[in-house]
């Protein structure tokens, strides 16, 4: 849904209307359209808006007729409706009953961002139900297009004030949205939060759910007699990082299709995730599981929400560790992760993802080499028992990217292991080498033996085993330093340097040349892993 309110201008009944204050709002989302015409704004205050709820994202409707020469009225009328998340008020009969708008309101909706709209003044003919019509139909035919209800909700809640983010107003706007009554219950089905649809249906629904003798099990639907010709739903949301909830739904009329209710269930889980836990408190696991899962839009949405600017991050790091940790690798890892990347990154966005923690970060320019600052954070994560690896990948442009890296670790990190056993700290490039190896080794024997053709010279003669190592040892793990495989192999360095001498005499290049060092390494790599196997 993305009918704003600018979008109503160019509408036949409200082309001849006139913007006269709040022109920031003219972006913001518009759900439906409604008519006030209140005489005490003490029941606008105390009943219909209460404190601090949301009841909002309409176009309010007025003449202010039972009020025309009342300004402190009019004003405490529109300050709620405000405050209660409507966008805006579409004035009619200006210089007719309303002799005009006083700059008192004016200058409140310039301050809220609270659309004012004058329809032509002087005018008697004017009738509410033209605009009510026109209004109801660009949102309908909007409703009917294929939109993403996730990006939608997060988009309008990211735009409310914070003491209106929260699960209550999330489920309301859902509520409005698919027209059905949502309930959020917890484990042992005790009602959290009720948004009844229509509204005046709730103490309705309450007594109907208290006298059902089973509720649907998860994921199906029954007919049920809470509401003439109604269904109930069941879905349950899953506690990442707290008890799970029961989302039931509650549809008069035509069911819901299977799109709708997997894009409902994933709101309720986001909500429960971000504002589950009181205001303020949010959970990066969500912004984490839409980068992985490849979600640029509800990304774009929840670091919007986060206040964080994705575009500047195009690294991650994957940590994975042993089997058995991942307790201890979210409670005592995960915030040292943060904290030690935070010293060289302007922004860092962390958490564990499917038992692996997934880091994600830009860098301040003249921080140390990348190599380093993993090594380092590898040291510390071990001092503290635990044992991983970690991996740098970069750079990544876009969520595609992410989520085909993220994949691909945990396809070929256990070969990657295998590869360099010793090493603990990996790049993207080793991970895309380790696919390449493990896809020669699934081929045919025929492929296998071309790609072992390098090291073919090395088979026939009576040390081959000796200098297979050596090389193994000098390419795999030295970086093809002699004094760092001399101290791996304990042999001598002019023990080195004559097996990797005699290396050349039967190669008949040196093994450090280009382009024949590429195929060799390769070589190498696939005979470790058919010796490790």
């Amino acid at each position: 849904m993305s009918i704003t309110v600018a979008d109503l201008l160019k509408l036949p009944s409200l082309r001849q209307a006139k913007v006269i204050a709040g022109h920031g709002g003219l972006t913001k989302i518009v759900s439906s359209i409604s008519v006030l015409e209140s005489t005490d704004p003490g029941v606008l205050v105390d009943e219909v808006f209460p404190q601090g709820e949301y009841f909002g994202s309409e176009i309010v409707i007025t003449g202010f007729l039972n009020m025309t020469e009342d300004v402190e009225r009019q004003y405490i009328n529109m300050r709620r409706l405000a405050e209660g998340g409507e966008v805006g008020l579409i004035f009619y009969y200006v210089g007719v009953y309303l002799k005009e708008i006083h700059q008192r309101l004016i200058d409140f909706a310039n301050e809220m961002d609270f659309v004012l709209i004058v329809m032509p003044e002087g005018d008697v003919t004017l009738r509410y139900g033209e605009v009510i019509s026109d209004v109801m139909d660009l949102i309908l035919r909007d409703r009917t297009r294929d939109t993403s209800l996730v990006a939608e909700i997060l988009e309008r809640v990211s735009s409310l004030p914070s003491q209106q983010r929260t699960i209550s107003t999330v489920l309301k706007m859902l509520s409005d949205r698919i027209s059905a009554s949502l309930i959020l219950c917890d484990s042992s089905f005790q009602i959290q939060y009720l948004t009844a649809w229509p509204r005046s249906e709730e103490a309705c629904i309450k007594k109907g759910l208290e006298a059902l003798d089973a509720l649907p099990v998860d994921q199906q639907s029954i007919a049920c007699g809470i509401l003439p010709d109604s269904r109930l739903y069941r879905f349950s949301i899953g506690g990442d990082r707290g008890p799970g909830l029961e989302l039931l739904v509650l549809r008069e009329g035509l069911p819901l299709n299977s799109t709708v209710l997997a894009e409902l269930k994933d709101v309720v889980r986001l909500s429960v995730g971000i504002w589950g836990q009181g205001q303020g408190e949010v959970a990066i696991h969500e912004l984490i599981r839409a980068i992985l899962q490849d979600e640029p839009m509800k990304m774009r949405q929840l670091a919007n929400i986060f206040h964080i600017n994705v575009a500047d991050i195009h690294e991650m790091w994957i940590l994975h560790c042993e089997e058995g940790q991942t307790e201890r690798f979210r409670r005592e890892g995960l915030p040292l992760v943060r904290e030690h990347l935070g010293h060289y990154c302007h922004t860092v966005v962390a958490d564990l993802y499917e038992g692996r923690i997934a880091a994600f970060m830009d860098w301040i320019e003249h921080s140390p080499e990348r190599a380093l600052i993993s090594r380092d954070l590898c040291m510390r994560l071990e001092s503290l028992g635990l044992s991983l690896s970690l991996t740098r990948c970069y750079p990544l442009n876009s969520t595609s990217d992410v989520r085909r890296t993220f994949l691909l670790h945990q396809k070929v990190i256990e070969t990657v292991r295998r590869l360099w056993p010793d090493r603990g700290c990996y790049t993207l490039q080793e991970l895309e080498f380790a696919a390449d190896c493990q896809k020669i080794l699934s081929e045919s024997e025929a492929a296998l033996t071309q790609a072992l053709l390098p090291l073919e010279a090395l088979t026939y003669v009576r040390e081959d085993n000796a200098l297979l190592k050596t090389l193994e040892v000098y390419l795999l793990d030295a970086q093809s330093s002699v004094s760092a495989c001399a101290d791996l192999l304990f042999l001598h360095k002019n023990t080195v340097k004559y097996r990797l001498s005699r290396i050349r005499e039967l190669l008949g290049y040196p093994p450090s040349k280009m382009p024949e060092l590429s195929s060799l390494y390769r070589s190498v790599a696939l005979n470790r892993l058919l010796a490790s196997k």
